[in-house]
């Protein structure tokens, strides 16, 4: 017998009381007009797409790729606060980070009054919002002395870089933020590098700062009603597109599936397993979800075992492996009782006119942690959530 539209969504409920997995996200997309619209903006990557299962895959670029995924993991540590886990930022003594660099996402905002586009790169593994204004002529650089709204107390907060506020433009959103406005010395090496921003999406931990979290304040001002961000890449964009919205998602969806954040700092999950082919393989994975990171980084015992279920899979070198592309596998990750394909399994023939693809699981010694990037995330929703400190996939359309 068919339900009802009312007998369903009365089930529905009924089965998010049973299933907080299940518990909606709010939505403030633009087919509910009714609704206040949510901070979206779309995103780019520095460099263009990293791969394509239909080209040769460029194996100097991923190993360049890898090496700057393994420097941001760096700047961390774990310490024991409480009964809980906590990651925290190791101090830096230079540069915050790299503004720039390739393989990067990046959204175009405005900063100011009168607004100045400046291109801030994302990064979640960190929490700190900064601009760094050089002496180069690379990159978008922000002029303080043209902005009337810009305000600083002259206090450093990190070296050459002062605790500022601004105002700050997200799409049609606007914000007044805290953040740390860097302008290293003439005389230095570092003024000849790039000119932008950083926007950190991580837990406020890892902050060199210490400056508020823009969540936080968000929230805390009423321009924000939930501390939530989502990311949807942008389905076949030859350029690796996303979009990033805060306060809600941007796009319409079914309700993502949840579960807890398990370290603090990173945004840090359990899945349950890993599957090729409908077999378990691994199990009881803590991955790390990282946008910039275009591949899967995994234990090397992790690595080998999983493509020993590939038949004819062999290792390259600098922990990348290929397979030969006939095989095909079909790969999902186990979450919150739901399979999830990932559905870039190559990253590419290895050469021309080779049969071999380059495997999306990459060697990478972080100390038991997966990182959990764009093979997997280019088929989803991600949604985020500090309060409840909660990560939520949806298939992506």
């Amino acid at each position: 017998m068919l339900l009802s539209i009312s007998s369903i969504s009365i089930l529905f409920l009924l089965l998010s009381l049973l299933h907080p997995a299940l518990a909606a996200v709010p939505y403030y997309g633009n087919d509910a007009p009714d609704a206040p619209v949510v901070a979206k903006v779309a995103l780019g990557r520095h460099g263009g797409r990293v791969y394509s299962a239909d080209s040769v895959a460029n194996l100097k670029r991923f190993r360049s790729l890898l090496k700057a995924s393994l420097s941001r993991y760096s700047r961390t540590k774990r310490e024991l606060q409480g009964n809980r886990v906590v990651r925290k930022a190791v101090p830096l003594s230079d540069k915050l980070a790299p503004i720039g660099n390739d393989g990067t996402f990046f959204a175009n905002l405005k900063l100011g009054s009168p607004a100045q586009d400046i291109l801030f790169d994302i990064d979640m593994t960190s929490s700190d919002f900064w601009v760094e204004s050089t002496t180069s002529i690379h990159g978008t650089r922000f002029r303080s002395e043209n902005s009337q709204s810009y305000f600083s107390d002259s206090r450093f907060v990190f070296r050459d870089c002062v605790g500022s506020s601004e105002t700050l433009e997200i799409g049609e959103s606007k914000f007044a933020i805290d953040f740390a406005h860097c302008t290293p010395h003439p005389s230095t090496v570092r003024t000849l590098n790039p000119s932008g921003g950083m926007l950190g999406i991580a837990h406020s931990s890892l902050s060199q700062t210490g400056l508020p979290h823009f969540f936080e304040t968000a929230v805390g001002a009423e321009k924000l009603s939930d501390a939530i961000f989502a990311i949807e890449y942008i389905h076949d964009d030859p350029t690796s597109g996303a979009v990033l919205s805060i306060g809600g998602v941007a796009h319409k969806s079914d309700d993502p599936l949840y579960a807890p954040v398990k370290t603090f700092g990173f945004w840090q999950m359990l899945f349950k397993s890993l599957m090729v082919d409908g077999n378990t393989v691994i199990d009881n994975i803590q991955g790390v979800i990282d946008i910039n990171s275009p591949f899967i980084l995994a234990p090397a015992e992790d690595v080998r075992m999983f493509y020993d279920a590939i038949s004819g899979a062999q290792p390259l070198s600098d922990g990348f492996w290929s397979y030969p592309c006939f095989e095909d596998p079909k790969i999902h990750i186990e979450h919150a009782g739901w399979l999830f394909p990932i559905k870039d399994a190559s990253l590419g023939k290895v050469k021309e006119a080779s049969g071999y693809c380059v495997g999306p699981l990459v060697e990478a010694d972080l100390a038991g942690l997966w990182v959990i990037g764009e093979p997997f995330l280019r088929g989803v929703l991600s949604v985020f959530d500090f309060d409840q400190k909660r990560i939520g996939f949806r298939t992506a359309g």
